[in-house]
């Protein structure tokens, strides 16, 4: 399957759990290929792939409490990565309070 590229709040997203979680295996952006992206209107879904095995448990792992603030989304987003079989396969960005999110990556921020 071919590579998308990444958007600006993907990649760091995915930095900040190369960060959290990178003494487990979790590799820094580079590393992980963009297969596809669907945005819900609730939030994005991002099918990922990537070599490395990582040593987290089977489901998904979170931000340790950071969230995204964002101009767009007035209740802000979460971020969580799904793992199957050692394997990073998704990331999730979904909206917090039911609000909805056009997939637009305005002014935003983790924090």
């Amino acid at each position: 399957m071919k590579e998308i590229p990444k958007t600006a709040l993907e990649r760091a997203v995915l930095e900040r759990f190369h960060l959290l979680y990178g003494d487990k295996g979790f590799p820094g952006a580079n590393s992980i290929r963009v297969l596809g992206r669907n945005n819900t209107g609730g939030g994005r879904y991002v099918h990922l792939e990537c070599e490395a095995p990582v040593a987290l448990a089977d489901g998904y792992v979170d931000l340790g409490g950071s969230y995204l603030e964002s101009s767009a989304v007035p209740d802000g987003l979460m971020a969580v990565v799904l793992v199957k079989g050692g394997r990073i396969t998704m990331l999730e960005i979904t909206v917090y309070g039911g609000g909805h999110w056009n997939g637009e990556e305005d002014e935003w921020r983790i924090v």
